[in-house]
């Protein structure tokens, strides 16, 4: 089927040009098509902050309320209370149109998808070009003028469009299914220059089975100069999914220092395994058996209203390693290299923290070596808690709050923490301490 293209002259006599809606429109996408076609490799690091709210007295409804009366609530503060919120950093490198995603700072892309590196919470892709080149290039929307209006001071023309289901590719599931809808929303370009400057994605219901009512995504371009070119790159994004359950997900995503890349090669590296300095200038693998125990502490502290999960960490080991087995020594002091994996509050009649760390290499004698540790315990009285006080008034004693910790099979190394009763302003301290032991890695198998 070729473009149906719906016009509204509604509104027409406003335009201050000779060129009637139909026309422009045609200019618009072919401008938009040509800086995706022309977009070369490049990189971005993105902050996702997250935050997940829930209907007020949920738990006293009768029944679940339907879908249409969760839309209705959406936005509203005075029906809403948050109840988590937390943050990411990610590189997002797009080449050939795709998206691949790693921590911040890893230098290390795959092909697993966003929702397999952040395996709890709302995620989304798609900003990168998938949207764009449905709606403005494929033959896949229907469009509409709505008119012309001002935004900060700057005239913008607005459009409609809609992506029927037969003719869309776009996908939301759950951790089991996914679920193919269409969407509808409308975009606003400068009068002047025809820049694309924002685009609002909107899903209709979505399928019971998908746990989710409907999504909303808005997107804020701008042009950035890359090649001695142009280009049009997303500035933040802003998700907003209504579930089923009577909670709202929001994710405000901005994008900053993107940059070309030349060839995914260069992205892309082998691990290496293991080594150690020699006094030949040359190495030799490290072969950490199981069950060594490394005791070790954070060397920085851990802003709330900064840090996100990805940021990498540093820490130290806090008593010398002696294996009695293999002769190898580690001093006390041996610098840690780790990330953050989880960093989520949880708001409620007492607030308390999830954190997970991942400690991914130790460095002594100027040689860094991976190493893969498996989470034992966690000294409570390091993490800094204000105390709780029990007993009556003349036994008033205080009583250490109790961090709770433990490991996930589909998250291998990484240590999980509760802190309870945090406050305010908490940061997670520097010497904060935990007890792991080394898993040995199984070498790589080898053909001939």
């Amino acid at each position: 089927m070729g473009l149906n293209i719906v016009l509204s002259w509604i509104g027409l006599a406003a335009i201050s040009y000779a060129q009637d809606p139909l026309e422009l429109l045609g200019q618009i996408r072919e401008k938009i098509g040509d800086t995706i076609k022309r977009l070369p490799n490049y990189m971005c690091t993105q902050t996702v902050d997250r935050k997940a709210l829930r209907l007020a007295g949920i738990d006293t409804w009768k029944g679940s309320p339907s879908c249409l009366t969760l839309i209705g609530a959406a936005g509203d503060e005075k029906k809403m209370e948050l109840f988590t919120a937390d943050r990411l950093r990610l590189d997002v490198a797009i080449g050939d149109r795709s998206e691949m995603y790693s921590w911040v700072g890893e230098g290390q892309f795959g092909d697993q998808e966003l929702s397999q590196l952040v395996k709890e919470g709302a995620t989304a892709t798609g900003a990168f070009g998938s949207f764009l080149d449905s709606i403005f290039v494929a033959n896949n929307a229907e469009f509409a003028f709505k008119g012309e209006s001002q935004v900060s001071g700057r005239p913008v023309l607005q459009y409609t469009f809609r992506v029927p289901l037969a003719k869309s590719g776009y996908v939301v599931g759950n951790r089991g299914s996914n679920w193919l809808t269409g969407y509808s929303g409308v975009f606003s370009v400068d009068s002047k220059t025809l820049d694309l400057l924002t685009l609002e994605i909107q899903t209709p219901l979505l399928p019971v089975k998908s746990d989710m009512c409907q999504a909303t995504t808005t997107l804020n371009y701008f042009a950035m100069r890359m090649n001695d070119a142009d280009f049009l790159l997303p500035s933040q994004v802003d998700t907003v999914i209504v579930n089923t359950n009577g909670t709202e997900s929001h994710n405000h995503t901005v994008f900053k220092g993107c940059h070309q890349f030349l060839g995914e090669s260069k992205l892309i590296f082998d691990d290496k395994g293991p080594t150690e300095a020699t006094g030949d200038g040359k190495a030799k693998v490290v072969n950490f058996r199981n069950g060594l125990k490394l005791s070790t502490a954070l060397v920085q502290n851990i802003n709330l209203a900064t840090a996100a999960a990805g940021d990498p960490i540093v820490g130290k080991l806090v008593r010398t390693v002696k294996d009695a087995e293999t002769g190898l020594l580690i001093p006390k002091g041996a610098k840690l290299n780790g990330r953050i994996y989880q960093l989520r509050t949880s708001y409620g009649p007492v607030t308390s923290l999830e954190f997970g760390m991942k400690w991914e290499s130790i460095e002594w004698d100027g040689v860094s070596h991976p190493l893969s540790l498996e989470l034992k315990t966690v000294d409570s009285s390091s993490a800094n808690l204000p105390v709780d006080f029990v007993g009556g008034r003349r036994t008033m004693r205080e009583r250490l709050p109790e961090i709770l910790s433990n490991v996930r099979p589909d998250e291998p190394g990484v240590g999980f923490f509760t802190l309870p009763n945090i406050r305010k302003g908490y940061s997670i301290p520097s010497g904060f301490e935990s007890n792991w032991v080394t898993v040995a890695v199984a070498p790589a198998a080898t053909g001939k």
